[in-house]
């Protein structure tokens, strides 16, 4: 009898498993999507967000992606797995966990499968940065940090030329940097507490024991787009905030605060990105011999960025900077030569292209750069002063590379720098400066080219 029953029972089991399957798989078609998401702009939209209500079956979402494209899911009580695409099947989150980034591997489609935790409501949401997204972020980041560390406050430095106040009411000196338009493009303006003294009692008072300072600039600027055929436009605003004693005749000391912000918008994928940080430490500008000043800063601080992505967030990163320039001043026959060497060395946040987060990463240079200028009187109050620089740097990105007994820090390839250009000016008064310059690139990249028009005016005139 037991023998008789077992073929019946076979097709019964046979039946019922394959009805199991067909039911899995109705489920699964009912669950996945109608169709199937574009990109990280769909993602970004909410094409992949889901709500999971107490007891609701399992939901799919499929989208399509591109390699290196990231996406980070921000969960509440539910499973999140990978069940199709490169690298499937894959679990990304337990019930317990809240966050989440999948780098996509390879272009193709990708379909992520929700489940909420028994006895509770679930809800996903999603986020996507693209590839070029990323490139525009670490290319933004990279940009502000080569600005900051290009430019120094004038007021560092001893063998400053006093500013000119043209009206006594309003003792605060200002840049207007045009552009190809006549537009202003950059604007500068530096003030200190002994001019604002000197202008209010008329006269020119001599600092005291300590004098205080404030130094800003606002930058516009336009770079090659890595989205685009196009351009990505930018602005970079810097505020120095000092204090400057002179120890003796020959040494000047002080305290230096800076703040900093800087933004950048793009035509396509990521329309905004943003960056701000602060630094405060001392600095010195001392003369060595006749025409010998050296020049010296260091600073610590944090900087925050806020860039269109899934890992990266407003937190703050450490950063420092150390700085350190020799100069030498000599007369020939009414030429003024100025050689110099000069190190310095930025560590601020990038952008880490394996993570998505953010990390600390310096860049420096070691620069050599002799320059020669003349000024040549057209009248009483009329001057014109061509100048010429040339000269080379080496790149670093380790302050080991310092250190001879440090094997492991290596420099880039000595690369070569040339400026030139002429100011137009009338002697304590306005000046219209046009200057342009080339750097050779890095291992076998462009040549960079610059231009600047620059009008330096005191307020008041």
């Amino acid at each position: 009898m037991q023998s008789r029953m077992r073929g019946p029972l076979r097709a019964v089991r046979s039946k019922a498993n394959a009805t199991g399957i067909a039911c899995a798989l109705l489920a699964v078609m009912a669950a996945a999507p109608a169709y199937a998401a574009e990109g990280c702009a769909a993602v970004n939209r909410g094409a992949v967000d889901v709500d999971l209500a107490i007891g609701a079956p399992a939901i799919v979402r499929q989208v399509m992606l591109q390699a290196e494209d990231m996406i980070g899911f921000s969960s509440h009580g539910a499973v999140i797995s990978l069940v199709d695409g490169a690298g499937a099947p894959a679990a990304l989150m337990d019930a317990g966990g809240t966050t989440t980034t999948f780098k996509v591997p390879v272009n193709g489609l990708y379909t992520f499968r929700f489940v909420g935790e028994q006895g509770a409501a679930a809800t996903v949401a999603a986020s996507c940065t693209s590839k070029r997204t990323q490139a525009a972020n670490a290319a933004f980041l990279d940009r502000r940090k080569a600005l900051l560390s290009a430019r120094e406050p004038d007021r560092l430095r001893i063998d400053r030329a006093p500013t000119p106040i043209a009206n006594p009411d309003k003792p605060l000196s200002s840049t207007v940097d045009l552009g190809d338009d006549g537009r202003a493009k950059n604007v500068e303006f530096s003030v200190s507490l002994s001019e604002i003294a000197a202008a209010t009692h008329g006269a020119k008072l001599e600092p005291g024991i300590i004098d205080f300072w404030l130094e800003g600039r606002m930058q516009n600027y336009a770079a090659a787009s890595s989205l685009s055929s196009g351009e990505t436009g930018g602005n970079l605003g810097v505020l120095y905030f000092g204090t400057r004693s002179m120890v003796t005749p020959d040494i000047m000391m002080g305290a230096l605060a800076q703040f900093d912000r800087g933004t950048e918008t793009a035509a396509h994928d990521s329309p905004s990105m943003a960056a701000r940080g602060w630094m405060v430490g001392p600095y010195m500008s001392m003369k060595l011999g006749s025409g010998v000043v050296f020049d010296g800063r260091a600073a610590w601080g944090q900087t925050a960025n806020v860039v269109s992505s899934a890992d990266i967030d407003d937190s703050l990163t450490a950063r420092r900077l150390v700085r350190g320039k020799l100069t030498g001043t000599r007369e020939y026959s009414g030429w003024k030569v100025a050689p110099s060497v000069g190190l310095v060395y930025i560590e601020d946040a990038v952008r880490d292209g394996t993570t998505g987060g953010m990390k600390g990463a310096g860049s420096g240079k070691v620069e050599v750069l002799p320059e020669v200028s003349r000024r040549f009187n057209l009248d009483s109050t009329t001057f014109i002063e061509p100048r010429a620089a040339v000269g080379a740097f080496v790149g670093f990105d380790d302050l080991g590379v310092l250190n001879p007994t440090v094997s492991s820090a290596r420099p880039t390839d000595v690369q070569l720098k040339a400026e030139a250009g002429v100011a137009l000016g009338v002697k304590d008064g306005s000046t219209l400066q046009a200057t342009g310059g080339v750097e050779s690139g890095a291992a076998n990249g462009p040549e960079n080219w610059r231009g600047r028009l620059q009008l330096n005016m005191p307020l008041g005139n």
